[in-house]
């Protein structure tokens, strides 16, 4: 995929420059190349042209997408690919003359305000992003622009995690300025899941708030708990069947739950994550080799389960886990097996089932545990 996005990017490069215009790569394509470092994303910047003259290339080369007009943000369908116009510093406004200079001054860091022109690879350095990319560095490009959008504080704490890069001191400084309490929460969340699901050290995106003293805005509860258990954890989210819920459930390890539901509930409205993560993270601070095939089945995934109980006690549980599924797969008592007994529709049912349950786990065979139901039932009548 990502060779036909440079293929149609190359494309219309060159249909630009033949109407009087340019386009470069942009953001974190350029950086990455530069780090030798993959990536999925690709952006280009149009500048020379008309907003007008630039749909009529694109409509000459496939369907093109509306991403966010008022951004000046369009794409092409089949393709990943965004197609950007640069707004002016002055009005903030879609202005494809703006300049090369200024359009770089809006962006957040200098290490994603280089500018690689797409037909002759030559970059565009305004602002030392070059030499900052090689010396491991986080600089904001404009004190005026940066904080235009007070999310790139939090993205200078992923980039860190990410990235391994260090906050320079005076971009640290104008992010512990910062009002972030405004932000959308969807947003917020969306760095903090990139923060744990795709960093070697997730603890470093904490770490970096704290020193910004901005962790306490948005992860209060969780800010300095478990910090050597996410990193831990990190080596294994790969194994997990729900990898951002996985992670966020060790975060919240050893924390009462009201206090976790609090932390979800201020970033997410995501039912299926809050619950994974109250029913995993509190699980958690029950456990026993004693009672692990209980807490497993009790669990939202016992093979997760198992993974944390891995990170949590340094020992692997997997002979426990392969019990509990074995004696899952044997035959087991369902509520038409109850009913079938003489058992009336209704509570006593899912009662019974409830009991019966608790020799399946025992590895109790179905013949003994439908004349334990039998029993149940015959107590029920009398």
């Amino acid at each position: 995929m990502n060779s036909r996005n440079l293929t149609v990017s190359h494309r219309i490069a060159q249909e630009v420059h033949d109407s009087g215009g340019r386009v470069f790569y942009v953001g974190g394509y350029v950086r990455d190349k530069i780090l030798g470092r993959s990536c999925k994303d690709i952006d280009i910047e149009i500048h020379g042209i008309t907003e007008s003259t630039l749909v009529k290339i694109l409509h000459a080369i496939g369907e093109p997408l509306s991403m966010g007009a008022s951004f000046g943000i369009l794409g092409l369908r089949h393709y990943t690919v965004d197609i950007v116009l640069p707004r002016s510093l002055i009005t903030g406004k879609i202005d494809p003359f703006t300049g090369y200079i200024d359009a770089a001054k809006r962006r957040d860091f200098t290490m994603n305000a280089l500018m690689q022109d797409v037909l002759t690879g030559e970059i565009l350095d305004f602002y030392g992003g070059v030499d900052d990319i090689n010396n491991h560095i986080i600089r904001h490009v404009d004190d005026s622009t940066f904080l235009l959008d007070p999310l790139r504080v939090i993205r200078a704490a992923r980039f860190s995690a990410s990235l391994g890069f260090d906050v320079d001191e005076s971009t640290r400084a104008v992010c512990s300025s910062a009002d972030i309490s405004r932000i959308a929460p969807e947003r917020v969340f969306s760095e903090l899941e990139n923060a744990v699901t795709k960093t070697e050290s997730p603890s470093k995106f904490f770490a970096e708030l704290s020193r910004m003293n901005q962790a306490h805005k948005w992860f209060a509860e969780v800010a300095d708990s478990n910090m050597n258990i996410l990193d831990m954890a990190a080596k294994f989210r790969d194994k997990s069947s729900y990898v951002t819920g996985f992670m966020l459930a060790l975060l919240c390890h050893g924390l009462p739950e009201i206090d976790t539901a609090r932390f979800l509930s201020r970033l997410t409205n995501d039912s299926h994550l809050t619950r994974y993560v109250l029913n995993m993270a509190g699980l958690s601070q029950k456990f026993s080799r004693m009672t692990l095939l209980r807490l497993f089945d009790e669990s939202e995934s016992p093979d997760d389960f198992s993974l944390m109980s891995e990170i949590l006690t340094g020992d692997s549980h997997s002979d426990v886990l392969r019990l509990y599924h074995e004696r899952m797969s044997q035959p087991f008592v369902t509520g038409a097996d109850i009913l079938s007994l003489g058992a009336s529709p209704g509570p006593l049912v899912g009662e019974i089932l409830k009991r019966i349950h608790s020799l399946r786990l025992e590895g109790v065979p179905k013949a003994v545990q439908l004349r334990e139901a039998m029993k149940y039932i015959e107590e029920a009548k009398s």
